[in-house]
């Protein structure tokens, strides 16, 4: 890179360096083919190529000559692999460093990014932030720098028409409302991806948001968590409860437009009923603003749980493929608590969790939980596979029982049992991305 700022001898016995290696390269991969007579003079020429370099007293000339001489031989004997080109290096280096990534991942550090927030706030899922005409946000150069440390992107959606903005939901629901479909997205700005794609209408003309595939715009968090603060509730009815409730509430008032079919981006139709915002835009307004954070990126321990059993307080990485509850046709990965393991017997009550008739250690969100420290809201008898109100159980050999931090927002061994030995994949250790106060040794 810097070639510019070497001597005239540096150079050269950077040449004969790679020469070298080349030599080697051959030798390695083309020695079954090639005569003893040929390996041997390549073996010479290579051994006074290397006693150049090595010498003291060498001048260029003579190095140059070495050189030259492994060269002609390679020209002769060095088949596919000489001329050593850039392709060819570069490929190599991939390949070498997939190699080596595959092996690294499989069985001691695998880089996993959080999918929920059923762990908040000890780890994050992507979180949102609304801007408004009276905030707009940060400035061009704050977003750069916003979306290299904490992963921020931002959404824009301008009214292309003036009108009413018009809101299509799926009668007769009572959580995920919005119509949505599955909609081609690019990731990192090159690579094709799959994305939401949240459907609304203005003075007849239909506008679209994509989001992650993962993120329920509605619910302003990701796929899977229970309802939190909305993206839309935030933006377009900041006074009132949430987005559900103000649009319930405008059904009661009788502030329907219509009722129809909608056709989705992948090109399903569905019907819905289209409810009245009682927000008038302009062409060109922005009707909404915000920017997504990325979720908290981890390195998990792949390899101590080959050595040490599981301890309860433990962040849990583990595959749901392996899990009774959660199997389905995608492998994918959880991170809850690790709360319980073979033998213990568990409650909860009051809010608060027993692990052996006692409050559990081994993680500050156990003792915030149990005490109730804000954010933490206790433990919450909410599922309908384990730990229902007043049930006491005894976790079975070989099962484990884990539960979110952000207990009443998650989905977990109350809802779908025991997550078995085959299941586990490591313990967190380290978050190392976003550049948040959360950067760090994982907890």
């Amino acid at each position: 890179m810097f070639g510019f700022l070497q001597s005239e001898n540096s150079k050269l016995r950077a040449t004969a360096k790679n020469w070298l290696y080349l030599g080697h390269k051959v030798y390695n991969f083309r020695k079954d083919e090639l005569s003893d007579a040929e390996i041997s003079e390549l073996g010479q020429r290579m051994s006074e190529l290397r006693g150049q370099l090595k010498s003291k007293t060498a001048d260029a000339g003579k190095l140059k000559l070495a050189i030259e001489a492994v060269e002609a031989h390679m020209r002769k004997v060095g088949g596919a692999f000489y001329p050593q080109s850039m392709f060819s290096e570069n490929v190599d280096f991939i390949l070498y460093f997939l190699i080596i990534y595959l092996g690294f991942t499989a069985f001691f550090i695998k880089p996993f990014k959080i999918p929920t927030n059923s762990m908040w706030p000890t780890y994050s899922g992507m979180t949102s932030e609304v801007w408004t005409d009276d905030n707009p946000g940060p400035g061009v150069l704050n977003r750069a720098f916003r979306a290299v440390a904490f992963g921020a992107v931002r959404y824009n959606l301008e009214a292309p028409v003036d009108g009413e903005l018009l809101i299509p939901i799926w009668p007769g629901r009572h959580e995920s409302i919005l119509p949505v479909s599955e909609v081609p997205k690019r990731h990192h700005l090159i690579i094709p991806g799959k994305g939401n794609g949240f459907v609304f209408e203005i003075g007849g003309k239909q506008v679209m948001v994509k989001t992650p595939s993962d993120f329920d715009l509605a619910r302003g968090m990701p796929m899977g968590d229970a309802q939190g603060e909305s993206i839309l509730g935030k933006a377009w009815f900041p006074g009132e409860p949430s987005f559900f409730e103000a649009i319930q509430k405008r059904i009661v008032e009788g502030k329907v437009a219509r009722r129809g079919r909608l056709t989705l981006a992948d090109g399903r139709t569905t019907d819905v009923v289209y409810v009245k915002s009682g927000l008038i835009f302009k062409k060109g307004d922005t009707m909404l603003s915000f920017d997504l954070h990325t979720g908290d990126q981890l390195f998990v321990d792949r390899m101590s749980y080959h050595f040490v059993k599981p301890k309860v307080g433990d962040g849990f990485v583990f595959k749901t493929s392996e899990v009774d509850g959660l199997k389905s046709g995608r492998d994918s990965f959880y991170i809850k608590r690790l709360s319980g393991v073979e033998g213990d017997t568990m409650r909860i009550e009051d809010g608060r969790l027993f692990v052996n008739e006692e409050q559990p250690t081994g993680s500050v969100a156990f003792r915030f939980n149990n005490e109730k420290v804000a954010p933490y809201d206790g433990y919450l008898n909410l599922g309908n596979r384990l730990l229902r109100r007043g049930e006491t159980i005894t976790v079975p050999e070989g099962m484990h029982v884990v539960l979110g931090d952000n207990s009443g927002n998650s989905s977990d061994s109350r809802a779908w049992g025991y997550v078995p030995e085959a299941a586990i994949v490591g313990r967190p250790v380290m978050i190392f991305y976003p550049f948040s106060k959360r950067f760090g040794l994982a907890k």
